[in-house]
């Protein structure tokens, strides 16, 4: 492809140039058309308005003044003997009004301000407006219409006459001469050729501002006239009935229907915007005119000092150094003309040193030959050569490796994320990187290799090359391996040995501090081993042992740690326990259980099944509140308290601890036998709207513990929670109270109320928990519009789509829910408006200091303002004094449940509350 010459470049920047602003002349001439358009536009628009302001309020006062003349009582007569004198007081209101009368219902006009001069009889009956008044008997306005008496054009105003017992006798009539309708526009204030006036709805001319009366009570059949119909308010462009095209405006009058116009010759719009245009081109047009000559001219200056530099190079090209360039033309080109010169002097230098480099060149091929394995790449890391080493260690020949990256050597995915970059990195801040890295052979097979890169920098401080060398270490690696296997390992079962587990113990202390998590320490030792050991020989020992050691490693996180201290004695350490001491007990509890459970089970040694147990203690720690010595005798006396406990069995070595965890598997189990045993009842707290209209109650279990008598539900509904018995004891809670709420629907005192029952998030997250909500529904028989489900802010925390789902699916079976405790937790805002909810519940916790606290009152009125913008029903909970439910009606809330109207009570005594109320 030819090179384009500088005469041509500098054209072409001239016509990139010229593209731009052309284009923003022509953007300029077009928002000047849009600017004319837009001026025209309005202006137009504000004259028809004043059209039908003026002509429409001068209708509107005729109208009224007929309608005051028609409700006269002489007027209502229609009698010809007994004129009303108010029509020569209404006919001298306005030059306008021709005259003024009345007619009776067969046409015949009665009474007239101006009666005809020769005594005759005037008839209206056969009238267009006449007819139009016995069809429709309401204020009307008549087409053109050339009056009988004065004989000129005129616009009839006329209204029904009604007598006492409302019956059409007659009409009023005003006509209106067609000069009424002149909005009197000043001649300068429209271009020559501009047309005005009103038109009916059906195209019929009314008036016009030229030869008014030429096409008066005619429709004039122009594009223009069907266009006013077709539009009615708005503008376009037509041609008019005298063949000139204009732009209109039309506006409707809503006194008579009449379409105003305005119209300006279509030429004489943009005829000022035309000669800005034209002008706008010429400056443009001279403009690019003269920047082509201005490009002509620098070329002409450019182009001989570049043809003598071209010159020069083409005899550098051939050999001849001693040529230099002519330094002149323009300063650029200048120092392109000595940066050249200075180049070819640099060159010829360059030639004498090249010759003293060949004796260096061939020492530093014979070195690169000898070392290890070593490669140079170029700066973009692609291979340029290999020494014979590299190709014995990698297996790949000279051939292949040349013109590909080192990346072909790397064993992908062995080394952490970013590894690579940070090694770039450190090649280009400092020269130099070295390390161990794993590489592949051209057989897959992986090596460690101990890795030299080295870059070499050009003279401008630029990365050139790079030199890699490499040595195979996987013999060295081996030795390292086997020698720390024998310092932290134990050679029989390949745990960690007494060694490691000190460190790691060390480590886990450490890591407890900051994290503020308990660890675990169990000691573990195998019952009766001594007798198997003596009995069976070592080997079946030796196997028994690796057996325990594979069964721990498969009890415990990855994480934690397995070691065996000698003999039969093996150490299970934990790490990243609960924060909390009781429930990292628990923790600790369950996989020690579980070690139980495993190393239960028989042991098949050469063929033969034998059985042994552990005895475990355990020792809890977090931090350095124990050293590790005595951490490992807390754990050791543990586990021979479980020995003395009859074995097979495990110990905390705290004493209370130990208490604690034995209440918990106790109390988990009582409450699994009040499951099974139904040991369960529902109180019932009322629901109040105002001082003492009950609308709903609230069932609330209570455990009938046989010893304890009533447990309230803060001492066993978290455990229920937590064991995972809160689903049936929920069901439970649910049947019982649509049991309740049916029997209650018949009752009449009862059959109104509305029954609320708390969910739990286990309950919610069920997959079928809907199909049992209604399935109790259906076998209670209970009515799904009395139940409320309440659920707490904690369910929206998670999965909020399947819970507004789930919600969706009962409310669409007229299921109602409440949001307990609203305000107490983090719920978002976007979700709950979102939420099928009924009614949110303030928590007892604003209501407690509502009087004393205004952080409280002010959350309480915000939970009501919300309530209220979200269509929501609002209850407060807690209520326990007069005053707290004076402020809270104060604030909008009408709707209370607490202990100023009733406690929780058993059925009995709710029932006998109810027949009270």
């Amino acid at each position: 492809m030819r090179t384009p010459s500088i005469q041509t470049l500098l054209l072409l920047l001239v016509l990139a140039v010229s593209v731009p602003f052309v284009t923003v002349v022509g953007l300029s001439i077009y928002y000047d058309r849009q600017q004319t358009i837009d001026s025209t536009k309005t202006s137009l628009r504000t004259l028809a308005q004043t059209m039908v302001s003026n002509t429409g309020g001068k209708i509107s006062d005729a109208r009224v003044m007929l309608e005051r003349l028609a409700s006269r009582p002489l007027v209502q007569r229609v009698d010809p003997r007994n004129c009303d004198s108010a029509l020569q007081g209404v006919h001298q209101l306005s030059p306008g009004y021709t005259n003024i009368s009345y007619a009776n219902r067969d046409g015949l006009m009665v009474c007239a301000a101006v009666p005809p001069r020769d005594g005759r009889q005037i008839r209206f009956a056969q009238t267009d407006w006449f007819q139009a008044v016995l069809r429709d008997p309401r204020f009307s306005a008549s087409l053109p219409y050339r009056g009988p008496i004065t004989g000129k054009w005129v616009v009839v105003l006329s209204a029904p006459i009604w007598n006492q017992r409302q019956e059409l006798v007659g009409s009023v009539q005003l006509p209106l001469n067609l000069s009424t309708f002149d909005p009197h526009i000043p001649v300068d204030y429209l271009p020559p050729g501009s047309r005005y006036g009103f038109v009916s709805a059906d195209g019929t001319l009314v008036w016009r501002n030229s030869d008014p009366e030429a096409m008066v009570g005619r429709q004039p059949g122009s594009e223009a006239t069907r266009l006013m119909v077709q539009v009615r308010d708005g503008e376009f462009v037509a041609d008019s009935s005298d063949g000139v095209r204009r732009y209109f405006t039309v506006l409707t009058m809503p006194q008579t229907g009449w379409i105003a116009y305005v119209g300006v010759p279509e030429e004489g719009v943009y005829a000022a915007a035309d000669q800005r245009a034209m002008g706008a081109l010429m400056i443009a047009f001279i403009v690019l005119g003269l920047l082509a000559m201005l490009a002509l001219d620098i070329a002409r200056l450019m182009a001989e000092p570049v043809a003598a530099l071209v010159k020069a190079a083409q005899a550098v090209e051939k050999g001849d150094l001693e040529v230099r360039a002519a330094v002149s033309g323009p300063r650029e080109i200048a120092a392109v003309a000595q940066g050249f010169n200075t180049m070819v002097e640099a060159q010829q230098r360059h030639v004498e040193m090249l010759k003293g480099n060949v004796e260096e060149l061939r020492i530093a091929a014979t070195a690169f030959e000898a070392q290890d394995g070593m490669m140079v790449t170029d700066a973009n890391y692609r291979i340029l050569r290999a020494n014979r080493a590299m190709t014995e260690i990698t297996g790949y020949t000279t051939e292949e490796l040349i013109g590909q990256t080192p990346k072909m050597l790397r064993a992908d995915g062995k080394e952490p994320p970013g590894f690579y970059e940070e090694r770039w990195q450190t090649v280009m801040r400092e020269g130099k990187w070295q390390g161990e890295v794993l590489g592949r052979r051209k057989n897959g097979e992986t090596y460690p290799r101990w890795l030299t890169i080295t870059a070499v920098h050009g003279d401008d401080g630029a990365i050139t090359h790079l030199v890699t060398s490499e040595s195979d270490i996987t013999e060295r690696k081996a030795a390292e391996e086997e020698i720390t296997r024998l310092a932290f390992f134990d050679p029989l079962t390949m745990l960690p040995n007494r060694r490691l587990l000190m460190d790691r113990l060390q480590h886990a202390q450490a890591s407890s501090v900051r994290s503020q998590r308990h660890g675990a320490l169990m000691f573990i030792d195998l019952d009766h081993f001594k007798t198997l050991n003596d009995t069976l020989g070592h080997d079946k020992g030796d196997q028994l042992l690796q057996q325990v050691a594979q069964r721990l490693v498969s009890c415990v996180r990855e994480g934690d740690t397995v070691a065996r201290l000698g003999g039969d004695e093996f150490v299970v350490m934990l790490e990243g326990l609960s924060e909390s001491s009781e429930e990292a007990a628990t923790q600790a509890e369950h996989v020690g259980e579980k070690i139980l459970a495993a190393l239960r089970l028989p042991y098949v040694l050469d063929g033969h099944e034998n059985r042994s147990t552990p005895s475990i203690g355990v020792a809890l720690f977090i931090g350095h509140q124990t050293s590790i010595e005595e951490l490992l005798k807390q754990a050791d006396l543990a586990m021979y308290q479980s020995k003395a406990h009859g074995r097979n069995t495990l110990h905390f070595f705290d004493p209370k601890m130990q208490a604690l965890v034995a209440e918990h598997a106790a109390q988990e189990e009582r409450l699994r036998e009040a499951v099974r045993a139904q040991q369960f009842v529902l109180y019932y707290q009322p629901q109040v709207v105002g001082r003492d209209q009950v609308v709903g109650v609230e069932a609330l279990v209570r455990w009938l513990h046989p010893q304890r008598g009533i447990v309230s539900p803060g001492e066993f509904i978290a455990l229920a929670e937590e064991t995972g018995l809160i689903l049936p004891l929920g069901l439970w809670v649910l049947e019982t109270a649509c049991s309740q709420l049916a029997r209650w629907a018949g009752r009449p005192e009862t059959a109104q109320l509305v029954m609320s029952v708390n969910l739990s998030a286990s309950q919610l997250r069920q997959a079928d928990f809907v199909e049992q909500v209604l399935a109790i529904l259906h076998r209670t028989g209970a009515d799904p519009k009395r139940l409320k489900l309440e659920l707490t802010e904690s369910l929206l925390v998670s999965d909020v789509e399947t819970t507004i789902a789930k919600m969706s699916a009962l409310k669409a079976q007229g299921v109602g829910f409440s949001l307990d405790d609203f305000g107490t937790g983090y719920s978002s805002l976007a979700y709950l408006k979102r939420l099928p909810l009924d009614q949110l519940k303030i928590d007892q916790g604003f209501v407690r200091d509502i009087l004393v606290d205004p952080n409280d009152a002010a959350i309480a009125r915000m939970v009501v303002v919300l309530a209220d913008s979200l269509g929501l029903a609002v209850i407060a909970e807690g209520v326990e004094t007069e005053a707290q439910r004076e402020c809270l009606a104060q604030l909008g809330c009408h709707a209370y449940q607490g202990y100023l109207f009733s406690r929780p009570l058993p059925l009995a005594e709710i029932e006998d509350f109810l027949r009270k109320a």
